[in-house]
């Protein structure tokens, strides 16, 4: 049974939190670096092996992680792992791969650079993992790569003896099963969780049909959560922790429909600060004491659902914020008669997700679509719930920074740093902020044809579907043709990412689009200055700003990144007290002010970043207290 991972908080939070600085601590470099040489040493040593020895050696090895192994088994084990990736894929992995896979054998998230060899890495540390016994799940970012690296890693898992599958969208029951009872199965986040939930429902439905088949077939497609290793692991862990996938069934209701269309049209008549006010983040509104009064008068005359004085004003309010608060190619695109989720993270479509309350049917209506049917929640949970009940987990990013307290005190994860293989030859351009957008816009075009004409490659990152339109047409005035990549041009991903560094190309992406794919930079560029990434706005993490920072200057290759944000942006309206924008406005505007809005800036970053933990936490903490509450009521 799964011992149940405490949750620390107070003073019992503190002391847990050293003890887990005390864990990192543990990990020195220097060990780390001592183990890896001893698995490069036998890697060596079994270079005069002919085939038939070196299986015999894999199966020893196998055999040795299975039982209680010593404490040079485990990077020996690892040294003839090594040695089969360079036997099957022809390449030697560094020393920094072998720490990294050394690490991620006990718990711990490694932070290692983007371009160091993560693929190599989780695949030789998923092998251990295998050896070891029980499933071994390697998440990725997308369905892209998880077919990708499970495809392209599988003779390098059949010659260690292990067997490899995957799980994307669109398989089938049947597919799903034959991959999960792989050793070793590649998926994303949302398909292991919600063939996790899907597996609950069908033994809730059915107790007897799985008390009676032990040993034989059942409807389940999992064999249970034994080891995670995460790709891009702050960003599953930590920037998605909070989300809940949610099962959902379709519900046909037309009073809904008709309610929606009637709230549109008195929506209508209601005017901004007379009627209603924006309030939080500027998704949510709030009815003045006037708006009430005019919904009061006229729902008397409308059908027996409009009767509720509160239930009108909820559905008149859901029609404000589809109206005034969500916006199409910024929170929502329209694809094929369909309004369609935009993920304001990475840019990435969301297909199959609705928002709740009539909110998406309201969404609907302002865009004249067709109105789909509401679902209900049949059942939910969060991915931070999902992953604390893997009994093994370890992960990899190059961006960890700031969040080695969280992974521990959430997730029981170790965090270790991992030194980049060649040193990072990146150049940090000076930050600018201009007082409106249109002048940032404006900075950024002059500053990318600066770089094209130098002969290099720009990548710029937008936060939104819109953003990354609308530069697309500045560069188009300007006489450049850049290419896009967003929700609404997604399907060369991959092939646009990998162009993105040739001579004299720009390209606009929305801030997470093509991450795990490599950026090949062209040898004209690299000797010219590299590939130049232009960041267009700071996002409530510094983490997701590093991310992007992070497409270039790999392996040892130069490159060169630069900030350029506006008064304007997201991270001072939502997040910076009317006060600080009024002061930071009036220094933009002057000599040498520039430099302490700046920093007020980063402070305004700070905040959020603050504001954002605390709410997982909490966020958390209601969840383990929501399913204990639900396992007691059903015994």
């Amino acid at each position: 049974m799964r011992r149940e991972k405490i949750l620390y908080s107070g003073i019992d939070g503190i002391f847990y939190s050293i003890y887990g600085f005390g864990k990192r601590l543990h990990y020195s470099r220097k060990r780390l670096r001592a183990d890896a040489q001893l698995a490069i040493g036998e890697a060596e040593r079994t270079e005069i092996l002919t085939d038939s020895d070196f299986s015999e050696l894999l199966v020893e090895y196998r055999s040795r992680l299975r039982k209680k192994p010593g404490p040079a088994d485990v990077p020996k084990a690892l040294g003839a792992i090594s040695a089969a990736v360079k036997r099957i894929i022809g390449i030697s992995p560094y020393i920094e791969q072998l720490m990294g896979a050394l690490c991620m054998g006990s718990n711990t998230a490694i932070q290692m650079q983007t371009g160091e060899g993560k693929t190599i890495t989780a695949a030789m540390s998923a092998v251990m993992a295998a050896w070891r016994g029980g499933p071994c799940h390697v998440v990725t970012s997308n369905d892209y790569l998880a077919k990708r690296d499970a495809e392209l890693m599988k003779p390098f898992f059949s010659r260690c003896g292990v067997s490899a599958g995957y799980v994307i969208s669109g398989m089938k029951p049947g597919e799903r099963r034959d991959a999960y009872f792989c050793d070793i199965t590649y998926s994303t986040s949302k398909e292991l969780l919600a063939d996790f939930l899907r597996d609950k429902m069908a033994e809730e439905q059915k107790p007897d049909l799985f008390r009676s088949a032990a040993g034989g077939m059942t409807s389940k497609v999992m064999r249970g959560l034994h080891t995670a290793i995460i790709d891009e692991a702050d960003s599953v862990l930590i920037d998605e922790a909070t989300v809940p996938l949610i099962i959902s069934m379709p519900n046909s209701n037309h009073l809904l429909h008709e309610a929606v269309m009637t709230a549109k049209r008195l929506s209508e008549s209601l005017e901004i600060t007379r009627d209603f006010i924006p309030t939080g983040r500027g998704l949510e509104i709030r009815l003045t004491e006037a708006g009430k009064d005019r919904i009061a008068t006229v729902i008397s005359d409308l059908p027996a659902i409009w009767h509720s004085e509160e239930r009108a004003e909820f559905l008149v309010c859901q029609a404000l914020v589809a109206r005034h608060c969500y916006k199409r190619d910024v929170h929502y695109v329209v694809v094929d008669g369909k309004v369609v989720i935009v993920d304001d993270r990475t840019g990435r479509i969301m297909e199959g997700r609705s928002w709740s309350g009539g909110l998406h049917q309201a969404i609907e209506a302002i865009e004249g679509v067709e109105l789909t049917d509401p679902t209900y929640s049949h059942t939910q949970m969060s991915f931070q719930l999902f992953f604390r009940l893997y009994r093994h987990l370890a992960g990899m990013s190059g961006t960890l920074q700031n969040v080695a307290d969280e992974l521990w005190t959430i997730y029981g994860l170790k965090t270790v740093r991992i030194p980049t293989h060649k040193p990072k030859r990146v150049l940090h351009y000076r930050e600018r902020i201009f007082l409106s957008s249109d002048e940032k816009w404006s900075a950024v075009v002059s500053e990318a044809l600066r770089v094209v004409e130098e002969g290099r490659a720009v990548l710029i990152g937008t936060r939104s579907v819109r953003e990354s339109e609308e530069l697309h047409l500045r560069f188009s005035n300007a006489g450049i043709d850049a290419v896009v990549l967003n929700a609404l041009r997604h399907e060369q991903e991959a092939q646009i990412v990998a162009e993105a560094g040739t001579v004299g190309r720009v390209t606009i992406a929305t801030n997470m689009a093509g991450r795990g794919t490599d950026i090949i930079v062209s040898g004209d560029v690299v000797d010219r200055g590299g590939l130049h990434v232009i960041a267009t706005e700071r996002h409530e993490s510094r983490r997701v700003d590093m991310q992007l920072f992070g497409r270039t200057a790999r392996q040892g290759v130069q490159g060169s990144v630069q900030m350029l944000t506006s008064l304007a942006d997201a991270i001072v309206v939502h997040y910076a007290w009317p006060w600080v924008v009024r002061c930071m406005k009036s220094l933009v505007s002057v000599p040498w002010g520039e430099l302490a809005a700046l920093q007020i800036n980063r402070i305004n970053q700070r905040r959020a970043d603050s504001a954002k933990a605390r709410l997982r936490k909490r966020i958390l903490l209601q969840d383990i207290r929501q399913t204990k509450l639900l396992s007691f009521a059903n015994h």
